[in-house]
């Protein structure tokens, strides 16, 4: 209702016909002194969503509607004033991809977004199995917490809260010196290989927390049960607030196939003998893929697989397999005689997606191993067990994959690693609560009666109950479903 311009992503057509495809562009919508909509658009409000409705969403319609040359954002193409482009770029899809690096702040503010609601949604669900009593031997109930199927549950989306708290803070420091020395004028080695890596690590990372995240929410509204489901428990508003950010800023299915294509591109040079152009090093171990995928599991005992050299080791293979197995799919559409469009579009399903959702858990990993070693010596210990579940816990997704590429034979592998996952959840449950109340963020922010940090849920959920305006009160149509007793009169 108030916005002045738009940042509008459209189709570049030159005056020859030739379609130079997506490109930014500076678009004035309203005149900035009386807030009146310019001739030849009509812009509205889109109306009430599932949730975040403080934002006011619109819609734009354009109607032969006219901008200056010079509102093309002319970082990475431009036109000149005969109607001729010019980009730096001779690929198309970099030259996309390059126009969507500008995105990337905002990416990662989604990111930390993602961390302040899964630190909310499992501080909620934790406080709430730590003093929640059911069942038990007779008379004696015990807590939720005991039971390993809750542990089981939301454990593991307690350890990714940490890693990816840890993980954000991290990137973000990197990300934000890269740009502040690029701001101002300093040199910054290999920049533009830096800008193309960290355009790729947003696009699959956003997709990891986001969904997460969402899973997170629904898991931890499950596990308090119907008290989950009260509006007091504020489980529900932090689901439908976050779910949006599975959409905007780049629908999580679309965005992570830059990952892909960057991906693929640092596949391609090591197979051909040439550099990978990794400048934050997430995937130099490229440059020996054939001695990675040669690596096979050969763990015997749960405390092995809880190293951060078998979790580091095993997503490494994993990625290099997810990558092969990409590229031959890939190339072996186009030998049929599809576009690269066709075949990119028919490479998708269990080649593509599960790669880039791979190298952001990888990400994760790695960039909280790196924040590990700088902790406190107090802290690293529940800090390195957390590391190992949300290591373990991720690859118990991708049991198929390590079968299917030999990376195993027989039961050992799935066994050993869901028998750590059960043993770390044991070790931590004396832990956990402490763990949420360090990611936890005050009572009046967390707004939630099951999440208060006294422990008193019981007088807090009675608190609430009698305290809602009209809880004690008959229903004004009372009179209009009980027979009343006729008058003797």
């Amino acid at each position: 209702r108030t916005c002045t311009h738009t940042l509008l992503f459209a189709q570049l057509i030159t005056p020859d016909g030739t379609n130079h495809g997506l490109h930014g562009f500076l678009v004035p919508i309203r005149n900035p002194d009386t807030l009146e909509t310019y001739p030849g658009l009509i812009v509205g409000d889109m109306g009430e969503k599932i949730g975040v409705n403080g934002i006011d969403n619109g819609f734009i319609m354009f109607n032969q509607y006219r901008i200056p040359r010079e509102n093309l954002l002319n970082r990475t193409a431009d036109v000149t004033e005969e109607g001729v482009y010019e980009s730096s770029f001779s690929d198309p899809s970099k030259i996309l991809g390059a126009a969507l690096e500008n995105l990337s702040a905002g990416r990662i503010g989604i990111m930390q977004e993602s961390c302040h609601s899964i630190a909310s949604a499992v501080a909620i669900a934790i406080r709430y199995a730590a003093t929640r009593t059911q069942f038990g031997e007779r008379d004696n109930e015990i807590s939720l917490i005991e039971y390993e199927l809750h542990q089981w549950r939301l454990f593991g989306y307690v350890a990714a809260a940490v890693v990816f708290r840890m993980y954000i803070e991290n990137f973000s420091r990197v990300y934000l010196s890269i740009v502040e020395k690029s701001n101002a004028g300093m040199k910054v080695d290999n920049l533009s290989e830096a800008v193309s890596e960290i355009h790729a690590m947003v696009s699959c990372s956003k997709p990891l927390l986001t969904w997460t995240v969402l899973s997170a929410a629904q898991q931890c509204r499950e596990a308090c049960g119907g008290h989950g489901y009260l509006k007091s428990a504020n489980l529900g508003d932090i689901r439908s607030n976050h779910e949006a950010t599975v959409t905007y800023e780049g629908d999580n299915n679309v965005l992570s196939q830059q990952t892909g294509n960057w991906l693929l591109r640092q596949f391609h040079a090591a197979r051909s003998g040439g550099a990978v152009d990794s400048p934050l090093n997430t995937v130099t171990f490229l440059m020996d893929w054939q001695r990675w995928l040669g690596a096979k599991f050969r763990c015997t005992k749960t405390d092995e697989l809880k190293s951060r050299e078998f979790i580091t080791t095993t997503y490494r293979w994993l990625i290099c397999y997810l990558l092969k197995q990409t590229h031959e799919k890939y190339e072996s559409e186009i030998a049929k005689g599809l576009t690269k469009f066709e075949a990119r579009a028919k490479s998708q399903v269990y080649k593509w997606r599960d790669l880039t959702k791979t190298y952001a858990e990888y990400l994760a990993i790695i960039f909280f191993l790196e924040s590990l070693d700088k902790k406190e010596k107090s802290l690293q210990p529940v800090l390195t067990k957390l590391f190992s579940l949300y290591g373990l816990w991720s690859l118990d997704q991708h049991l198929v994959e390590l079968y299917q590429g030999g990376y195993s034979q027989g039961e050992s592998l799935a066994r050993l690693l869901r028998e750590a996952v059960l043993e770390l959840c044991s070790e931590l449950k004396g832990e956990v609560v402490g763990v949420v109340d360090a990611l936890a963020p005050t009572d009046f922010v967390l707004n939630s009666v099951l999440g208060k940090s006294d422990g008193n849920l019981y007088q807090n959920i009675q608190k609430a109950f009698f305290s809602h305006p009209g809880a004690f009160e008959r229903a004004p149509w009372w009179r209009d479903v009980v027979s009343l007793p006729r008058s003797k009169i």
